[in-house]
């Protein structure tokens, strides 16, 4: 299992209940990070951010290609891994 990270944010595009949606506006409530998606269809949705990060009804979809192993500005925790212990130390 591996970990990723995405930012969520205005335009972020989802796959949610087999329509795209689009993030049109980040919202602080009481109950946590809430956000206002824009459906294919024209309605708006009213979400919280918790359901759409983890309901097996949503998943991002990618506005780009994320980092790479061989990308050649690593970042720094790609870089130390790749080193043997005694180098760490």
């Amino acid at each position: 299992m591996s970990a990723a990270g995405v930012r969520v944010g205005v335009g972020t595009r989802f796959a949610y209940d087999g329509e795209t949606i689009e993030v049109v506006q980040v919202t602080a409530t009481a109950a946590g990070m809430e956000v206002v998606a824009a459906g294919s269809r024209g309605r708006l949705l009213r979400l919280g951010l918790k359901e759409l990060l983890l309901s097996e009804r949503a998943r991002v979809i990618p506005g780009g290609p994320g980092p790479c192993a061989t990308d050649e500005d690593a970042s720094a925790g790609v870089l130390l891994s790749q080193l043997t212990g005694p180098q760490r130390e």
